[in-house]
């Protein structure tokens, strides 16, 4: 189980890119992905339930904030502070 966000970024960006987006996009770490529009909320809710299901940890909807979706950088440091 990954545990760092180096490891756990790749692993977001593919999904963002082959199941969200649906194109090839380059995503830095710090692309702004809901002011950037690569993230919507119907979008955001898809990457919490791929989140959930591939790495067993539960985002609280108080957590679902464009502090902590703003990024990859963001989501990584959020997910890994989830991990056991």
């Amino acid at each position: 189980m990954p545990k760092t966000k180096q490891e756990v970024i790749p692993v977001l960006r593919e999904y963002i890119v082959k199941q969200i987006l649906a194109r090839e996009v380059a995503l830095a770490d710090d692309t702004a992905l809901i002011e950037g529009g690569y993230l919507a909320s119907l979008q955001t809710v898809q990457l919490v339930t791929f989140i959930a299901e591939h790495y067993g940890v539960e985002v609280e909807p108080e957590e679902i904030d464009e502090a902590n979706f703003r990024s990859l950088d963001s989501i990584a440091t959020l997910l890994v502070g989830k991990l056991p």
